[in-house]
């Protein structure tokens, strides 16, 4: 498998004119990522070489024989609308209101659920033969609502802009996914994860060469195509919750089947190479072909990895399945995620580490439950710096002074206070 697809990501993708619907951001938003720092691109390479390293010697790469542990997700779901400024309460449930119901998201959920776990119940070409339970679940532990005065963002681009709005929850705990007006016509969005080799230094859990920006680590997904059958669903199209599923999968590290360039890879080998993208304009499933190196073979249109309309997409496969728990295990914050969701603790723990810190302050945060928490920052002779920072461990320190400082993270039940220096 070569290089061929990734490398071609960096140039962008062209729509039809006319086309009013772009499905997904999120090689778009990459390709501006690569042309602004090269590095990011050489180190994308370099965690697909670790990827394949890693699946060549994994049974997860025999997925549908191998015994694969079921790994459930934490999923915080950020609410940012521009509607009737109601706080944290959800909206009037009117069809422009983007302030969803409750219902809405956790039937995105779902969604989820069904279509990580082979569960959809749609029947398509491939789906029998090639579709696997991927054994990654979906929990939702929080939804939080933000009114903007901003109406609408770019998934390409406004990532801090929502993550000012709607700070994540700690990126290496949960999914987070935002959900707003996206503009452009795109769908939605995602931000790829960093892999790393897994070593006997990192276990793939170093968090201290973020290259990249945690704090915007998650998914976009604009708020009338999330869920299905909500009231601001009124897509033909795009109906059933599965711009969702697609973007997650890219946050699990999964590229679009057709490897972003014609006849591209998507590094799996059971999923027949593609000259383009599959954006039928009407919902009926009809058969696509593709012809690569001289080779003709019917297009995975039911792969949730193309831009097929909603009810014709139906299967991940197993070598998609293989790479994602390869991804769980590679990138460090995916694979803290992980640890931190099969912990039993009945108590709140902190590690800060690096430390001395210079700029952020990275802290392991394990409150039990899912527990909200707050943290706040004092100078060593007791004076309060940053006071009621709200599930948040990944703080900013750019304006402080060399010296010693504590910080105390509470939940309703516990407080743990930590020493760290700046030097």
């Amino acid at each position: 498998m070569g290089f061929l697809g990734l490398a071609s990501i960096t140039l962008a993708r062209s729509q039809p004119a006319h086309e009013p619907i772009q499905r997904c951001a999120t090689a778009d938003r990459d390709a501006l990522l690569y042309a602004a720092n090269p590095g990011l691109l050489q180190r994308r390479l370099e965690g697909e070489r670790a990827l394949e390293r890693y699946l060549k010697g994994s049974s997860t790469r025999s997925f549908r024989k191998a015994a694969t542990e079921l790994i459930t997700i934490p999923v915080v779901v950020h609410v940012v609308y521009n509607s009737q400024d109601v706080g944290n309460n959800p909206g009037s449930g009117a069809a422009d209101d983007g302030n969803l119901l409750d219902s809405q998201i956790q039937e995105q959920i779902a969604v989820l659920n069904e279509d990580y776990g082979n569960l959809s119940g749609i029947q398509t070409y491939y789906s029998d033969s090639l579709g696997v339970d991927t054994q990654i679940r979906f929990k939702l532990v929080e939804i939080r609502r933000t009114y903007s005065e901003k109406a609408d963002f770019d998934p390409r681009r406004d990532g801090p802009v929502l993550a000012a709005i709607s700070p994540a929850r700690p990126t290496n705990q949960f999914l987070n996914i935002w959900v707003c007006k996206l503009s452009l016509g795109y769908l939605g969005g995602s931000q790829f994860p960093v892999v790393t080799e897994a070593t006997g230094n990192t276990q793939g859990l170093d968090l201290a060469d973020d290259t990249d920006n945690p704090d915007i680590d998650g998914v976009m997904v604009d708020y009338r195509y999330f869920g299905r059958s909500g009231p601001t669903i009124n897509s033909q199209l795009y109906n059933l919750g599965r711009t969702a599923t697609h973007e997650v999968g890219h946050w699990l590290g999964l590229i679009h089947i057709w490897g972003d360039t014609s006849c591209g890879t998507d590094y799996c080998d059971d999923t027949p190479q593609a000259q383009t993208f599959n954006q039928l304009k009407v919902p009926n499933c009809q058969p696509v072909f593709s012809t690569c190196q001289r080779i003709t073979t019917r297009n995975m249109t039911d792969n949730y990895m193309d831009y097929s309309p909603d009810r014709c997409m139906g299967l991940f496969t197993a070598d998609q399945a293989a790479r994602m728990h390869a991804v769980l295990a590679l990138s460090p914050r995916r694979a803290q995620m992980v640890a931190f969701a099969n912990r039993s603790d009945e108590h709140l723990s902190v590690t800060i580490a690096p430390n001395p810190v210079t700029e952020y302050l990275n802290a392991a945060i394990y409150a039990p439950n899912y527990s909200d928490f707050t943290v706040n920052i004092y100078s060593n002779n007791g004076k309060l710096l940053l006071q009621n920072l709200r599930n948040q461990s990944r703080i900013s320190l750019k304006n402080f002074a060399s010296g010693v400082y504590l910080m105390k993270v509470s939940t309703n039940t516990e407080t743990v206070t930590k020493r760290f220096l700046i030097p």
